[in-house]
């Protein structure tokens, strides 16, 4: 085996928290590099709805709590970066900057409507019923939009991962070893690698597990929750928004054009169903989120349209109630730092997060290191529908 490959940082996992916490390093003056196991972008980045929250999904009830006050805020720093900002991130394709929110009939509808527009940063506006789109005709009470931008998540990853291509490594961390002023990772590609590193940044999602596990770090404990994200695809109007329904969104829906064939949109739709669907047999999941929908909204005919599932496992910080995470999480534990993100829209916070916590770590010589040319470099992952399973919704 060849010489260990020395930097100041060893960043474990291409998704979107791994490739802004390696822009962040890398800017500080770091020579950092990346490794990841399987694509970029591969499971929870790419399973992502693209919404930089405003913090209406944490904002049902009037309680506008760490977590929507962090969200909003994180949204606001995405708008100024997509708008070329000092992370110049105009190349993302942002897919709307507006999204729609109504609510379902009854008390618990009017509550939770009530509740966003009171505790939202952003607040929503209300339309008048001439104005609402088409989709919209037949929901009951207000319909309100909201400055709440989405994107494209695969776009994202691809600006993020270009101007670092070779900074980015296929392969799989199969030891971990600390000690007081470094840490040697050992690392399966093509061949074997050793890369002696300050420090060793876990931002694998899932697989923070495994390398906590090989770095002997055991206060940092993590939870999964698995979700099911419904998709529709066929001669649909681009939606995006949040039916609310008492303290929940009953279905949040993003939409894109269709890989398969252009004259088609998909719809990428969570909420409360994705929370929902892992106990049920994908068939029973099926029929459910098409009947959530189509009471959502009830304006549409999904004759011609095809349904598609997949599964999605959350990997984040255990909290006491195994609910979701109100707050970033970035901790340092001897010389390895594990960051959560939590949500897409806070993963630059959590990069910040993570060089708040080093920056006092001396640097070493080299920031511009890169792998050896003959190593192999991950690929982008696809998008969830282009992969998928689709049938006839009956």
């Amino acid at each position: 085996m060849s010489e260990p490959i020395i930097i100041d940082a060893l960043i474990v996992g291409g998704g979107c928290a791994g490739l802004f916490a390696l822009a962040a390093a890398q800017c500080a003056g770091m020579s950092a590099l990346l490794v990841e196991n399987n694509s970029l972008g591969f499971g929870q980045t790419t399973s992502s709805q693209g919404i930089l929250h405003a913090g209406v999904k944490y904002s049902l009830g009037g309680l506008a709590g760490d977590d929507a006050k962090e969200a909003s805020e994180a949204a606001h720093e995405w708008i100024a970066m997509l708008d070329g900002g000092l992370m110049n991130l105009s190349n993302v394709r942002v897919l709307t900057r507006q999204c729609y929110l109504w609510r379902t009939s009854g008390l618990r509808g009017a509550a939770g409507m009530l509740g966003a527009k009171l505790a939202l940063r952003t607040r929503p506006e209300s339309i008048d019923e001439s104005a609402r789109p088409a989709w919209l005709a037949g929901v009951s009470g207000e319909v309100l939009t909201l400055a709440e931008t989405v994107i494209d998540p695969r776009s994202l990853l691809e600006e993020l991962a270009t101007p670092h291509a070779n900074s980015l490594l296929k392969g799989r961390v199969i030891s971990v070893t600390q000690s007081a002023n470094h840490v040697d990772i050992e690392i399966e590609s093509s061949r074997r690698v050793m890369v002696r590193a300050r420090h060793l940044i876990a931002c694998a999602g899932l697989g923070n597990q495994d390398i906590l596990g090989l770095a002997h770090v055991a206060d940092t404990p993590m939870q999964q929750r698995p979700l099911r994200q419904a998709m529709v695809r066929g001669a649909l109007p681009m939606v995006f928004g949040h039916c609310i329904d008492g303290a929940k969104t009953r279905i949040t829906v993003t939409s894109d054009v269709s890989t398969h064939d252009a004259r088609d949109v998909v719809w990428h739709v969570g909420g409360q169903i994705a929370e929902d669907g892992p106990v049920m047999h994908e068939n029973e999941f099926a029929q459910y989120a098409m009947d959530e929908i189509k009471k959502c909204i009830p304006a549409l005919s999904f004759t011609g349209c095809q349904f598609a599932s997949y599964p999605v496992m959350r990997a984040e910080p255990r909290t006491g109630d195994g609910r979701r995470p109100s707050k970033t999480f970035t901790h340092t534990s001897g010389r390895v730092t594990t960051i959560w993100p939590v949500k897409l829209v806070m993963a630059p916070m959590a990069a910040a997060a993570m060089m708040k916590q080093l920056e006092h770590s001396p640097r070493t010589t080299g920031a511009h290191m890169q792998w050896p040319a003959d190593l192999p470099r991950p690929e982008l992952a696809a998008r969830p529908w282009e992969s998928a399973q689709w049938s006839a919704i009956s």
